[in-house]
């Protein structure tokens, strides 16, 4: 029987930085892989990202029509006989459709109140039956698996795990690369989304200590703020940086185009990624790819992807803040030790690529 997989990419409309490099970066090497044969599906309507808490009950109703009804329906109708879903979410009745189901992190069980009510709702009345039906599930590490396997009984046997790989960012060499940076001095460099679990705070404070001995070190911190007010914590990072003191050596780049992106990775110092948890850690990997010296904590699945390229500090004892601080200076004052985690970052990149990812998810969906 000839393999068509649909993959579904409504998730496009509101995905953000990891999210959103996994699909869109995952599509285009899928596109690659000769035998494959790939359908994209939408369904071309608007999704409200608002406020409003009557709009929002309705488009998480309009959500649900779609995967549950709309979604396997269209597959069907574009002959598709497999459906694959990047955002937790495949259909619980699949119409003779076989299912694949990604899984990023354990997040939902881990930190429910980072969630609206209803959308966790949503996802354990209805994302985790339909899970449990679906003939794969894709997870980003080994870390992410057991933690996912710890809260809820999935079948192990459908369970594959598949790294990411890095972004591939467009060159900055353009007039359209300026972020607005307030400094051309020495930058430390953090990418992603203003989230809680990101522990910017802790960062921030950390960074206090550092500026002190090195004033000429600057953070920058390049990323949306969250539309899930559950999620967000800009409000502290603004304050913490404003209680510190620290306006003129901590700057809020907010979003950034890929253009951009390939500046900062290009120009900055080291990079470092604090993180409480990480379901994979894409950052890491993207500096790696501009041979960054990277500092990360030992949280999530960060130990498990950065393995010896990157010098990292120990966030569950209670001197953490000044780990952190302590490896910030390391980072400054040892040249050798910040060019051997630089070339160890390098070599580690290579073991990771978005087509061996394509060509392995490619090869499960066959063999089902």
């Amino acid at each position: 029987m000839s393999v068509k997989i649909g993959i579904d990419i409504r998730d496009l409309k509101i995905a953000q930085t990891g999210a959103k490099t996994y699909l869109v970066s995952l599509i285009e090497a899928w596109q690659q892989i000769p035998d494959a044969s790939i359908c994209l599906l939408d369904n071309n309507k608007k999704v409200y990202r608002g406020t409003n808490p009557v709009f929002k009950i309705i488009e998480h109703i309009r959500f649900i029509w779609w995967k549950q009804i709309q979604l396997p329906f269209k597959a069907k109708q574009d002959g598709c006989t497999h459906l694959f879903c990047s955002d937790f979410f495949v259909p619980f009745f699949k119409q003779g459709l076989k299912t694949i189901a990604v899984l990023h992190d354990a997040f939902f069980w881990e930190n429910p109140e980072h969630y609206h009510v209803l959308w966790l709702q949503l996802f354990h009345i209805i994302g985790v039956p339909a899970a449990k039906k679906a003939d794969l599930i894709i997870v980003p590490s080994e870390y992410a698996k057991n933690r996912i396997l710890h809260f809820e009984k999935l079948d192990v046997h459908k369970m594959l795990v598949v790294h990411e790989a890095a972004k591939s960012f467009a060159p900055s060499k353009s007039q359209d690369a300026s972020t607005n940076n307030p400094s051309a001095t020495p930058y430390f460099l953090h990418m992603g989304v203003l989230e809680k679990r990101k522990n910017l705070p802790q960062l921030i404070k950390a960074f206090a200590q550092v500026v002190q001995k090195h004033p000429e070190y600057h953070l920058y911190l390049a990323g949306n703020t969250p539309v899930k007010k559950q999620l967000n914590d800009a409000p502290l990072i603004q304050a913490t940086i404003q209680d510190l003191g620290l306006n003129a050596h901590v700057h809020l780049l907010g979003y950034v185009t890929d253009v951009q992106a390939a500046h900062l990775y290009e120009q900055a110092f080291a990079y470092i990624l604090p993180s409480k948890n990480e379901g994979f850690g894409l950052p890491l990997l993207e500096a790696f790819s501009y041979g960054l010296p990277v500092i990360c904590s030992n949280a999530g699945a960060l130990p498990e992807i950065a393995a010896d390229a990157a010098l990292v500090f120990d966030l569950q004892e209670a001197n953490s803040t000044q780990n952190l601080a302590n490896a910030i200076v390391t980072i400054i004052e040892n040249e050798p030790l910040r060019n051997k985690y630089a070339q160890k970052g390098i070599e580690r990149n290579k073991a990771f690529s978005w087509h061996q990812t394509a060509l392995q998810i490619n090869e499960h969906i066959k063999n089902i």
